[in-house]
């Protein structure tokens, strides 16, 4: 038989949008057996498809064989062992079972300081190169050119649907008062006192910033003119996302009357929306480690950048801004770059001060 090979993705981020998708769907459904998971993340990824009905039980044994075959050439098959399916997979995707990265464990020692358990180092999550691919096959989700459609409901102000902006690779379309937003909801995300309905809340909360709603628009002012021209944009506001966030909660959570965490299109699209924006993060704390520490993973900006109302009016002026909507409206990269420069020229201030009490 010819021989095949299938190159894997070695961390969360270096998967594309198709594969987010098809491993979360897996985690999600299997979320209780790590094994399993594991297992048909494996086979997604192969873009094997596995034949149930070819499954053969050893009676002597109770041993389960699964037959396999490849979708790009159904007569290709394969035969594998229940066993040896969830080793290869444990083996071939150690980042699988910590989509928010591993911090990994500390060496244990005795009361003699004498190591008794060896340090675990962390697993791989976020630092790799960005991911290029930008479709979301998600039921129930529409997608075109980038711009994520919800389907809407009777009686409604959303009977019709809305269109958002997804965020983009290194989250370059997020705007600063976007980017503050978020940096306030994710350290609450994961916390472990946190409830279901809590969860649900934060989820609702992230997906309302952290995706752009189009808006009606009359005024056209992009190359510096002002135009009268109906058009739609894709603006961030502050207080629309608000509004949106009890729309998104309700959504997430109501079934039946029921709770609905398991295979919801919207709860796969909060896990993959905030592995895009963590792996923005790994990627800026890289390009500017002056400003990020931790690696990107909690994300604060250093103690002299976080007085909010000094830094957003130093940016005004490196800018030349007139007021400090425009600096919340601005780029996050380009507001990043101003903060760098000053970062760097404080760093150079210190340097002088230094060599100054010396002499």
């Amino acid at each position: 038989m010819k021989s095949e090979e299938f190159p894997l993705p070695h961390s969360w981020s270096e998967l594309t949008w198709q594969q987010l998708c098809d491993c979360w769907q897996v985690k999600l459904r299997y979320g209780g057996n790590a094994d399993v998971a594991r297992a048909a993340a494996f086979i997604a990824l192969l873009k094997l498809k596995m034949e149930n009905e070819k499954l053969k039980i050893d009676e002597q044994t109770g041993e389960a064989t699964y037959c396999l075959r490849n979708s790009a050439n159904p007569s290709i098959r394969y035969s594998i062992t229940a066993r040896e399916l969830a080793y290869y997979a444990k083996q071939a995707l150690p980042w699988f079972d910590f989509p928010y990265g591993d911090p990994g464990k500390p060496a244990v020692k005795d009361d003699k300081g004498k190591v008794v358990k060896e340090a675990v180092d962390p697993v791989r999550g976020y630092v790799s190169p960005m991911r290029d691919a930008m479709v979301l096959p998600v039921e129930q989700l529409i997608i075109e050119n980038g711009k994520l459609k919800i389907e809407g409901e009777k009686r409604s102000w959303w009977k019709n649907g809305h269109w958002f902006q997804l965020p983009q690779a290194a989250c370059s379309n997020l705007t600063w008062e976007q980017y503050r937003a978020l940096q306030n909801i994710t350290p609450q995300l994961f916390a472990e006192s946190n409830t279901d309905e809590q969860t649900i809340e934060l989820q609702a909360q992230f997906l309302a910033h952290i995706l752009t709603p189009r808006s009606f628009a009359l005024f056209d002012t992009t190359g510096g003119n002002i135009k009268i021209r109906p058009h739609y944009v894709y603006e961030y506001n502050s207080e629309r996302a608000e509004k949106l966030v009890r729309w998104f909660q309700r959504q997430l959570k109501i079934e039946n009357g029921k709770l609905k965490i398991i295979n919801c299109p919207l709860s796969t699209l909060f896990n993959m929306c905030f592995q895009v924006y963590q792996t923005a993060l790994s990627y800026y704390a890289a390009v500017y480690p002056l400003l990020f520490e931790g690696g990107g993973k909690q994300d604060p900006l250093k103690d002299a950048l976080t007085g909010e109302v000094g830094t957003i009016n130093t940016v005004m002026k490196y800018a030349g801004y007139a007021s400090q909507q425009e600096v919340y409206d601005s780029n996050l990269p380009f507001i990043l770059d101003i903060l760098n420069t000053m970062s760097k020229e404080a760093k150079e201030i210190e340097k002088m001060n230094a060599k100054i009490k010396k002499k």
